[in-house]
């Protein structure tokens, strides 16, 4: 240790020197977490790698998020009043084994609901919206797994507003996804008034230019510019919501049509500006039901550098003012590149933690109780990433990958 502190202490000096701690505005301090998908420490894995990843999942992950069906839930209700919760019951108890707090977004619906044929589920058409006329029995559905899972506070209605996108208009349905929030708001409402009920998980996506964007809005930066449409989803949702308890938003820092116009850990800037853009509207808490930092090149989900630009992310939107992050995928996979916790557990040697564990075990408490404490800085000429806090530092390097936690003092 005392090696690495020789070689990177005048980077940290200068470092201090032109970036020292401010007071800045106040913050509400934010909760990282995770959504768990299909492959997830579960059970049927390989028992030394389950048990591994759990104490990853118990370190770094005090709140961790499951959908109703689908991504690891089969189908909770195959008929008419048929409940069948039991893969449900498995990740829940599986949530607080690890000592987590669970939340549950409320998605997908049966197939009954959306067309299909009770008894059946075809899991292609898991993100089809339902029909609105049973929108009263999703509401229904979902006011019985809040009764059944007593220990979820926080529910999220829905996912990207999956099946809510009108073709003719290239645009979000936004009156038809608040008619079922509003259904479904209620009904958990009358069953547990102490539920945090929230939406409306819209994705806020990012264009290369006002050129190139079918609905450019006024919220840009050398990262790209936003989508209007998405701003217009938040701002009726709004006005039209019979109540919300958190707003949940989703993005990637990358643009949908080049990629990224800077380096990735500048491109999170991105992720701050859509946190900014909400809060300006609403006093509401904001929460990431997806965030995604895009990285350079083809990199897999266990890589350092991936690593690094997340912890970037999350240092960029708590400063802005998010009160909670949860990251998709928390298993290394081949299928999903976002950055990862663990490595995959059907491996009897998996279940090992990533580079992006002993990033947040730097900045996960401190994002919690002031991310102001948290600075981070981006040294292009290295290249070089550094993050520290009043107690911990970490550094990642090309060569080195991420290194420490380190004491702060010792350096």
């Amino acid at each position: 240790m005392g090696g690495i502190a020789l070689a990177l202490s005048g980077v940290v000096a200068a470092w201090t020197a032109t970036h020292p701690a401010t007071a800045g505005p106040p913050v509400p301090g934010m909760t990282i977490g995770v959504t768990h998908a299909q492959q997830s420490a579960d059970g049927w894995g390989e028992p030394g790698a389950v048990s591994r990843a759990r104490d990853v999942l118990a370190s770094v992950a005090p709140v961790q998020n499951q959908h109703l069906m689908g991504w690891g839930a089969l189908n909770p209700e195959p008929r008419p009043g048929d409940m069948e919760f039991a893969s449900l019951d498995r990740r829940i108890e599986a949530i607080t084994g690890t000592g987590a707090e669970p939340v549950l977004t409320l998605c997908c619906a049966p197939d009954w609901m959306k067309g299909g044929e009770p008894g059946t589920t075809d899991w292609d058409r898991l993100t089809t919206a339902p029909d609105p006329d049973h929108y009263d029995d999703f509401a229904r559905l979902a006011a019985a797994a809040a009764i059944r899972y007593p220990e979820v506070r926080r529910f999220i209605v829905w996912n990207e507003f999956k099946g809510f996108y009108d073709e003719e208009r290239n645009n979000w349905d936004v009156a038809a996804y608040t008619d079922l929030y509003n259904e479904v708001y209620r009904a958990v409402k009358e069953v547990r008034p102490d539920a945090l009920v929230g939406g409306p998980y819209v994705v806020f996506d990012i264009w290369s230019s006002r050129e190139e964007a079918s609905h450019p809005s006024a919220v840009e930066g050398r990262w790209g510019v936003l989508d209007q449409r998405a701003l217009d989803v938040v701002e009726y949702w709004l006005a039209h919501a019979e109540g919300a308890d958190f707003v949940a938003v989703d993005a990637s820092s990358g643009t949908r049509d080049d990629g990224l116009l800077t380096t990735d850990f500048e491109a999170t800037e991105a992720l701050g500006e859509v946190t900014r853009w909400v809060r300006s509207r609403t006093d509401l808490p904001v929460w990431w039901a997806e965030l995604y930092a895009t990285v350079d090149g083809e990199r897999p989900s266990s890589d350092a550098r991936r690593a690094a630009v997340m912890a970037q992310a999350l240092v960029t939107v708590a400063q802005a003012g998010a009160s909670g992050a949860l990251l998709w995928q928390p298993e290394a996979s081949e299928e999903v590149r976002t950055a990862a916790l663990f490595t995959p557990t059907a491996e009897a040697a998996g279940g090992r933690p990533l580079p992006l564990v002993a990033l947040l075990e730097v900045i996960g408490e401190e994002l919690r109780r002031d991310p102001r404490r948290v600075e981070t800085r981006w040294h292009p000429s290295g290249p070089m990433w550094t993050v520290r806090t009043p107690e911990w530092s970490a550094v990642w390097t090309p060569d080195g990958g991420v290194r420490g936690p380190f004491p702060t003092a010792v350096w």
